[in-house]
């Protein structure tokens, strides 16, 4: 916005300035529609629905936005299954990684969805609740309340990958009783349905997904076999990708996580629980493979991160695991957590706030 430019204005030290007068100064309706959409920005970037008889979602909507900066947000597993399928959501305070276990639930009980998010919104997409579910729901970060758009994915189906850009988020692959190339999605500023006409270059199931700001990955899955795949989608003109790299292990069920400069792929089955990390570097897609490895192996886990660390959450290992581990992204070391989810399961979908996309 600008400084008042209504008739009779006053300079004060080089700056125009209101007066009483006489003549007062006048106050045109575009100077009243800045300050009132600079303000409503605001409210809107924490996600908070305007209302005009509260008088402090200002102040509230600065006070969240704040805390993501400084406390660095939370990431969260969504769903999954302990023995039966789970509407469960849990995780990890990134700052003093602290389990964390709002009252929120899924809208419905489901495994291995796809996990998007905006920066306001989690998303879980799709997955399975005895059939397979086109169902999308989640969590609005700012008071971890429940949401349920009315949209759905254009496929039913289970154990996708998500990926998500500034705007959009996607549910890629999956298993709908044949192995699936599908990529749809969801649109975050009016959730509506999306469905772009790429699809992956290799039908799969259980892939992880990771994205850098301007394309998103799926990477590794089953195919009939344990694959190495790594394909996708570019964001800006929603077209089909598929780099050289392919990861250095084969397997499915693993968790995806991605600092600002590379993805990581972590955990899987190979025939064999894994505690192997593996993935992309962004700028040249060239493969990578840090010398690090999970504290526990397991497949079927949730990834999130902040913007310093990946974590995988929960899992598999021959029994429903709780456990947290993952990398930190400095000099990809294991990093091992003391805290645990309060729910173990497999198969969640990860989600966070105030991380790196």
């Amino acid at each position: 916005m600008d400084r008042i430019t209504g008739q009779n204005y006053i300079i004060v030290d080089g700056k125009r300035q209101f007066t009483n007068g006489p003549p007062a100064t006048t106050i045109p309706a575009d100077f009243l529609n800045a300050i009132q959409e600079e303000i409503m920005t605001v409210i809107a970037a924490a996600g908070i629905t305007p209302n005009g008889s509260i008088y402090t979602q200002l102040l509230d909507a600065l006070n969240y936005l704040i805390s993501l900066k400084v406390l660095g947000g939370r990431g969260y597993a969504m769903g999954g299954n302990t023995g039966a399928v789970s509407a469960e959501i849990d995780g990890l305070q990134f700052s003093d990684e602290i389990a964390i276990n709002p009252a929120a639930v899924l809208s419905v009980a489901r495994a291995d969805t796809a996990g998007v998010n905006s920066s306001i919104r989690g998303y879980a997409m799709g997955g399975s609740a005895g059939a397979y579910s086109a169902e999308i729901d989640g969590l609005q970060f700012s008071d971890e309340t429940a949401i349920n758009p009315i949209a759905v994915l254009s496929v039913a189906r289970y154990g996708l990958a998500g990926v998500n850009s500034s705007i959009r988020g996607y549910a890629m692959g999956g298993s709908a009783g044949a192995y699936s190339t599908e990529i749809d999605g969801l649109q975050f500023s009016d959730e509506i349905a999306i469905n772009p006409i790429a699809v992956l270059s290799v039908a799969r199931y259980d892939t992880a997904g990771v994205n850098s700001s301007i394309r998103g990955y799926a990477m590794g899955g089953w195919t009939g076999a344990n694959s190495a795949e790594i394909d996708g989608i570019q964001f800006s003109d929603e077209t089909a990708i598929n780099p050289a790299a392919v990861l250095s292990v084969a397997r499915y069920g693993t968790a995806g996580v991605n600092s600002s400069i590379r993805g990581y792929v972590m955990g899987g089955w190979t025939g064999v629980n894994s505690a192997e990390i593996d993935g992309i570097q962004f700028s040249d897609e060239t493969a990578i493979n840090p010398a690090a490895v999970l504290s526990v192996a397991r497949y079927g886990t949730a990834g999130v991160n902040s913007s310093i660390r990946g974590y995988a959450m929960g899992g598999w290992t021959g029994a429903v695991s709780a456990e947290i581990d993952g990398i930190q992204f400095s000099d990809e070391t294991a990093i091992n957590p003391i805290a645990v989810l309060p729910v173990a399961r497999y198969g969640s979908a990860g989600v966070q706030s105030g991380g790196v996309l």
